[in-house]
Protein backbone atom coordinates (compact mmCIF):
# COMPACT_ATOMS: atom_id res chain seq x y z
CA UNK A 1 0.00 0.00 0.00
CA UNK A 2 2.68 2.23 0.92
CA UNK A 3 4.51 1.64 -2.61
CA UNK A 4 1.00 2.81 -3.83
CA UNK A 5 0.99 6.14 -2.48
CA UNK A 6 4.67 6.65 -3.21
CA UNK A 7 3.97 6.39 -6.37
CA UNK A 8 0.57 7.93 -7.19
CA UNK A 9 2.29 10.44 -5.23
CA UNK A 10 5.66 10.85 -7.68
CA UNK A 11 3.22 10.49 -10.45
CA UNK A 12 1.28 13.96 -8.92
CA UNK A 13 4.46 15.77 -8.55
CA UNK A 14 5.45 14.73 -12.51
CA UNK A 15 1.66 15.56 -13.83
CA UNK A 16 2.25 19.02 -11.75
CA UNK A 17 5.62 19.42 -12.87
CA UNK A 18 4.88 19.04 -16.65
CA UNK A 19 1.43 21.17 -16.28
CA UNK A 20 3.91 23.70 -15.28
CA UNK A 21 6.25 23.34 -17.72
CA UNK A 22 3.44 23.48 -20.52
CA UNK A 23 1.82 26.71 -18.85
CA UNK A 24 5.59 28.44 -18.70
CA UNK A 25 5.41 27.64 -22.63
CA UNK A 26 2.47 28.74 -23.50
CA UNK A 27 2.72 31.88 -21.76
CA UNK A 28 6.26 32.49 -23.22
CA UNK A 29 4.14 31.65 -26.77
CA UNK A 30 1.84 34.27 -25.77
CA UNK A 31 4.08 36.74 -24.36
CA UNK A 32 6.20 36.76 -27.79
CA UNK A 33 3.17 37.11 -30.21
CA UNK A 34 1.72 39.94 -28.42
CA UNK A 35 5.12 41.49 -27.73
CA UNK A 36 8.28 40.78 -28.68
CA UNK A 37 7.61 39.62 -32.15
CA UNK A 38 6.11 43.31 -33.16
CA UNK A 39 9.34 44.77 -31.58
CA UNK A 40 11.27 42.65 -33.37
CA UNK A 41 9.40 42.87 -36.89
CA UNK A 42 9.92 47.01 -36.15
CA UNK A 43 13.64 46.55 -35.45
CA UNK A 44 14.31 44.43 -38.17
CA UNK A 45 12.38 47.02 -40.68
CA UNK A 46 14.32 50.08 -39.14
CA UNK A 47 17.87 47.93 -40.08
CA UNK A 48 16.38 47.00 -43.51
CA UNK A 49 15.82 50.59 -44.22
CA UNK A 50 18.67 52.09 -43.56
CA UNK A 51 20.81 49.19 -45.09
CA UNK A 52 18.71 49.92 -47.87
CA UNK A 53 19.63 53.76 -47.60
CA UNK A 54 23.03 53.49 -47.37
CA UNK A 55 22.61 51.04 -50.32
CA UNK A 56 20.98 53.75 -52.46
CA UNK A 57 23.40 55.99 -51.58
CA UNK A 58 26.68 54.36 -52.58
CA UNK A 59 24.45 53.45 -56.28
CA UNK A 60 23.56 57.29 -56.74
CA UNK A 61 27.15 58.51 -55.72
CA UNK A 62 29.03 55.63 -58.25
CA UNK A 63 26.37 56.24 -60.65
CA UNK A 64 27.13 60.12 -60.62
CA UNK A 65 30.93 59.75 -60.25
CA UNK A 66 31.28 57.68 -63.54
CA UNK A 67 28.64 60.07 -65.56
CA UNK A 68 29.67 63.39 -64.77
CA UNK A 69 28.69 65.71 -67.72
CA UNK A 70 25.18 63.29 -67.50
CA UNK A 71 23.25 66.20 -65.56
CA UNK A 72 24.53 68.74 -67.82
CA UNK A 73 22.29 67.24 -70.30
CA UNK A 74 18.95 66.62 -68.73
CA UNK A 75 17.31 70.27 -69.29
CA UNK A 76 18.02 71.86 -72.56
CA UNK A 77 17.78 75.79 -71.96
CA UNK A 78 17.17 77.40 -74.97
CA UNK A 79 17.77 81.26 -76.08
CA UNK A 80 16.83 83.53 -78.69
CA UNK A 81 19.27 85.74 -81.08
CA UNK A 82 19.21 87.88 -78.04
CA UNK A 83 20.61 85.63 -75.96
CA UNK A 84 17.06 86.07 -74.07
CA UNK A 85 15.97 82.54 -72.65
CA UNK A 86 12.45 81.42 -74.10
CA UNK A 87 12.51 78.29 -72.85
CA UNK A 88 13.46 74.78 -70.63
CA UNK A 89 12.93 71.48 -72.17
CA UNK A 90 13.51 68.47 -70.73
CA UNK A 91 15.44 66.15 -72.30
CA UNK A 92 13.67 62.74 -72.35
CA UNK A 93 16.34 60.90 -73.21
CA UNK A 94 18.83 61.71 -70.66
CA UNK A 95 15.89 61.47 -68.11
CA UNK A 96 15.19 58.20 -69.24
CA UNK A 97 17.84 57.09 -69.16
CA UNK A 98 19.25 58.42 -65.82
CA UNK A 99 16.27 56.97 -63.93
CA UNK A 100 16.51 53.44 -65.37
CA UNK A 101 20.27 52.77 -64.62
CA UNK A 102 20.54 54.24 -60.78
CA UNK A 103 17.57 52.22 -60.28
CA UNK A 104 18.91 48.78 -61.41
CA UNK A 105 21.95 50.26 -60.26
CA UNK A 106 20.45 50.81 -56.59
CA UNK A 107 18.51 47.65 -56.87
CA UNK A 108 21.89 45.49 -57.40
CA UNK A 109 23.32 47.02 -54.70
CA UNK A 110 20.46 46.41 -52.53
CA UNK A 111 20.36 42.71 -53.32
CA UNK A 112 24.17 42.71 -52.53
CA UNK A 113 24.07 44.02 -49.49
CA UNK A 114 21.29 42.15 -48.34
CA UNK A 115 22.41 38.84 -49.39
CA UNK A 116 26.36 39.42 -48.66
CA UNK A 117 25.79 40.92 -45.39
CA UNK A 118 22.26 40.50 -44.03
CA UNK A 119 21.40 42.91 -41.22
CA UNK A 120 22.50 43.51 -37.32
CA UNK A 121 20.08 44.05 -34.42
CA UNK A 122 21.12 44.88 -31.05
CA UNK A 123 19.59 42.96 -28.45
CA UNK A 124 18.15 45.54 -26.68
CA UNK A 125 16.19 47.22 -29.41
CA UNK A 126 13.90 44.28 -29.63
CA UNK A 127 12.28 45.61 -25.73
CA UNK A 128 10.89 48.36 -27.56
CA UNK A 129 12.60 50.76 -24.38
CA UNK A 130 14.95 53.97 -25.77
CA UNK A 131 16.79 53.83 -22.58
CA UNK A 132 18.23 50.53 -24.09
CA UNK A 133 18.66 50.83 -28.10
CA UNK A 134 21.84 50.37 -29.55
CA UNK A 135 22.64 48.16 -26.44
CA UNK A 136 23.62 44.43 -26.36
CA UNK A 137 24.95 41.91 -28.16
CA UNK A 138 24.48 41.86 -32.02
CA UNK A 139 21.94 39.59 -33.39
CA UNK A 140 22.43 38.84 -36.82
CA UNK A 141 19.51 37.96 -39.66
CA UNK A 142 19.99 36.73 -42.81
CA UNK A 143 17.45 38.20 -45.28
CA UNK A 144 15.62 37.20 -48.13
CA UNK A 145 14.41 39.79 -49.60
CA UNK A 146 13.03 41.22 -53.29
CA UNK A 147 13.83 44.71 -53.63
CA UNK A 148 11.86 47.35 -56.46
CA UNK A 149 13.42 50.52 -56.93
CA UNK A 150 11.56 53.36 -59.41
CA UNK A 151 13.22 56.71 -59.68
CA UNK A 152 11.73 60.06 -60.75
CA UNK A 153 13.72 63.73 -61.92
CA UNK A 154 12.61 66.80 -60.41
CA UNK A 155 13.07 69.91 -61.16
CA UNK A 156 12.53 73.22 -59.17
CA UNK A 157 13.05 77.22 -59.11
CA UNK A 158 14.22 79.67 -56.51
CA UNK A 159 14.31 83.25 -57.45
CA UNK A 160 17.59 84.60 -55.82
CA UNK A 161 17.50 88.31 -57.48
CA UNK A 162 15.90 90.72 -60.00
CA UNK A 163 16.94 88.38 -62.42
CA UNK A 164 18.61 85.18 -61.36
CA UNK A 165 16.72 81.82 -60.97
CA UNK A 166 17.98 78.87 -59.65
CA UNK A 167 16.92 75.59 -60.84
CA UNK A 168 17.25 72.81 -58.81
CA UNK A 169 17.22 69.04 -60.13
CA UNK A 170 16.67 66.66 -57.67
CA UNK A 171 16.54 62.28 -58.21
CA UNK A 172 13.55 61.35 -56.23
CA UNK A 173 13.98 57.25 -55.02
CA UNK A 174 11.11 54.82 -54.24
CA UNK A 175 11.64 51.84 -52.78
CA UNK A 176 9.91 49.07 -51.83
CA UNK A 177 11.32 45.60 -50.52
CA UNK A 178 9.08 42.34 -50.15
CA UNK A 179 10.99 40.27 -46.59
CA UNK A 180 10.26 36.62 -46.38
CA UNK A 181 12.59 35.63 -43.89
CA UNK A 182 13.18 35.66 -41.25
CA UNK A 183 9.98 37.10 -39.94
CA UNK A 184 7.26 37.41 -43.38
CA UNK A 185 6.62 41.07 -43.84
CA UNK A 186 4.59 42.13 -46.86
CA UNK A 187 6.43 44.75 -47.65
CA UNK A 188 8.22 48.13 -46.88
CA UNK A 189 8.44 51.05 -48.45
CA UNK A 190 10.11 54.43 -48.23
CA UNK A 191 11.72 57.11 -50.30
CA UNK A 192 14.16 59.39 -50.29
CA UNK A 193 15.50 62.00 -52.49
CA UNK A 194 18.84 63.24 -54.02
CA UNK A 195 19.78 67.12 -55.20
CA UNK A 196 21.87 65.87 -58.10
CA UNK A 197 22.46 69.47 -59.92
CA UNK A 198 21.80 72.92 -59.99
CA UNK A 199 21.61 75.86 -62.41
CA UNK A 200 22.01 79.56 -61.96
CA UNK A 201 19.59 81.38 -64.97
CA UNK A 202 20.36 85.10 -65.68
CA UNK A 203 18.10 86.97 -66.86
CA UNK A 204 17.49 90.65 -67.83
CA UNK A 205 17.75 93.18 -65.29
CA UNK A 206 14.97 95.48 -65.61
CA UNK A 207 14.61 98.72 -66.05
CA UNK A 208 12.17 99.89 -63.05
CA UNK A 209 11.82 98.03 -60.39
CA UNK A 210 9.04 98.33 -57.39
CA UNK A 211 7.93 97.37 -53.87
CA UNK A 212 4.48 98.20 -53.19
CA UNK A 213 3.80 98.54 -49.91
CA UNK A 214 0.05 97.89 -47.95
CA UNK A 215 1.03 100.55 -45.68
Amino acid sequence: MRAKKKLSKSKSIFIRILLLFLAVIVTVVIFYELTIKERIELAIIAEVKTVSYMAINDAVTDYLSENRDMTNDLFVISSDENKKINSIKENMFSVNMLKTNVSNMSQKYIEKSMKTDGINVNLGNFTGLNILSDVGPVVHFDIDSIPTVSCEVVSSFESTGLNQSVQHISLDVYVDIYVGNPIRIESINFETSFEIAQTVIIGDIPSTYGLISRY
